[in-house]
């Protein structure tokens, strides 16, 4: 009983700790930026417009089974999700360093605290785009398979918390990383299939894009969320999971070895 009642205690502390960070986090984002919640809002929107603009000859071309407006929805939203929790959980130690003085307050709440923050954000713009797009132009939007398309979310969140964490902790050590890793992110953003359909790609290259662990999960989100969706051969769940796994497993061995360093750095 004492042992249940140390546990219950634990995970109270842990879930007022979580919050209390949450809304600190939210006024940081929103609070202290002119027109912050206008911007988060714009980021995705300004690129979908302009990936419409630039590919709109795909549309009838070579997409006759998605609508191209939705096509691009699909991947560039859950992209910048994983973007965002990724760049976030970079820089949520020097962020939140003066709050380590108090016990209760650990690295990993940070990086937990952003993830949900990042989640939450990227999920209310989804549906709100979504529903612009039901409203404005008539999109049938409905999820053919919601549950596997809420599971291959999660997935794409969880990439980007592993990547975020080992990104952190390296940065930690050699602050100049921050910038490898951000130059690492941009080139994925365009190695995604994001803005053409894999369908397109000649077979040559085909299998230096099947490197990536985020296309198989971006693919994975749309097959599940359309009822036609043309999956390629080779996209499978089996390589992005294995590959999230190792790295869930050195994220959160990093973190053991280095949480103590990460707490006390000024």
């Amino acid at each position: 009983m004492k042992q249940k009642a140390v546990n219950q205690s634990s995970f109270k502390q842990f879930k007022s700790v979580i919050f209390a960070l949450f809304l600190r986090e939210l006024k940081t984002r929103f609070g202290g930026r002119r027109f912050g919640v206008f911007w988060t809002f714009a980021e995705p929107s300004v690129h979908l417009v302009i990936m419409l603009f630039v590919f709109s000859f795909l549309r009838t071309r070579m997409m006759p089974q998605v609508p191209f407006e939705l096509f691009l929805l699909t991947g560039i939203v859950p992209f910048f999700l994983f973007r965002h929790i990724a760049t976030g959980l970079m820089s949520s130690i020097d962020a939140n360093k003066a709050l380590f003085a108090y016990a209760p307050v650990k690295p990993i709440d940070t990086y937990i605290t952003r993830t949900i923050l990042e989640s939450a954000i990227y999920t209310v713009i989804f549906a709100v785009i979504l529903f612009i797009l039901w409203f404005w132009s008539g999109f049938d939007v409905s999820i053919a398979n919601p549950f596997g398309a809420v599971a291959l979310y999660f997935l794409i969140i969880l990439f980007g918390f592993s990547f975020g964490i080992i990104a952190s902790i390296a940065s930690n050590i050699f602050p100049s990383i921050k910038i490898i890793m951000n130059m690492i992110l941009l080139p994925l953003y365009f190695l995604s299939a994001i803005m053409f359909p894999l369908w397109i790609v000649p077979a040559q290259y085909m299998k230096y894009l099947m490197l990536n662990p985020i296309l198989h999960l971006l693919e994975l989100f749309k097959a599940n969320f359309f009822s036609y969706y043309p999956l390629v051969d080779g996209i499978n769940i089996i390589y992005p999971l294995g590959f999230e796994f190792i790295l869930l497993f050195i994220a959160l061995a990093l973190y053991r070895i280095r949480r103590l360093a990460l707490a006390a750095k000024t």
